[in-house]
């Protein structure tokens, strides 16, 4: 029996919605999951599989056209298994941002490809910042989410795609914590890439001065 590991467990959360297809799956990965869990689309495919192995999901064939495709839909023992992993201890929390480790191992290049790379790490932050903003600017949207929340509407189409409003009080917390840690990210990578331009190197003994300052900037951050 395979292991289920959080991204089986995100597009699990996804089913509880609603069946999906395969493409719809993938889909919805695009929109939303991949700014907290981010999974490849071969790794995605192979998750779907799983869901259905462990029991957790059914899968219809139906047509589509000319073509066929595949159906997939949560079942009791998934809602039990969802539910189970939902009250269990999270992992730890995980920083997978390669400008990061690029700049870990900054003293084997130079101030210019530091610098490049920590402004590209900002410009791709902000990139993502302006998608979720474009979720909330819809959410908040005239006949949208939070209008048929508050409307106690009947409508579940918004824009030409369904809706799910009930479940609009989680995604916003999921939005706010992910919107505040990449605002950190951008204005901490923009900042210090202007900052990075005026190093002779990134091993000059000229740096300790900032490299002192930093690390008791760093500790006076520290919760008493």
């Amino acid at each position: 029996m395979p292991d289920a590991s959080p991204a089986t467990y995100g597009l699990l959360g996804m089913l509880a919605a609603r069946p999906m297809t395969g493409y719809e799956l993938t889909q919805q990965v695009r929109r939303s999951l991949r700014f907290v869990w981010p999974v490849s689309e071969g790794h995605l495919y192979r998750e779907q599989k799983k869901l259905v192995t462990l029991g957790w999901a059914t899968v219809k064939t139906e047509p589509a056209g000319r073509r066929t495709r595949q159906r997939y839909a949560i079942t009791r023992s998934g809602r039990a298994a969802l539910r189970a992993w939902l009250a269990s201890e999270p992992e730890e929390p995980h920083l997978q941002i390669e400008g990061v480790l690029r700049a870990f191992y900054a003293d084997s290049s130079g101030p210019e490809a530091l610098a490049a790379s920590m402004r590209s790490t900002a410009s791709s932050a902000g990139a993502m910042l302006a998608e979720l903003h474009g979720f909330v600017d819809e959410y908040l949207a005239e006949g949208g989410p939070l209008d048929m929340l508050e409307d106690r509407t009947k409508a579940r189409t918004f824009a030409g795609r369904e809706m799910h409003p009930e479940r609009l009080h989680s995604v916003a917390l999921a939005l706010d914590v992910t919107t505040q840690l990449l605002e950190v990210v951008e204005e901490f990578f923009t900042r210090t890439a202007a900052e990075v331009d005026n190093w002779p190197s990134t091993t000059d003994a000229e740096l300790t001065p900032s490299t002192r300052a930093r690390l008791e900037q760093n500790q006076s951050r520290r919760p008493s």
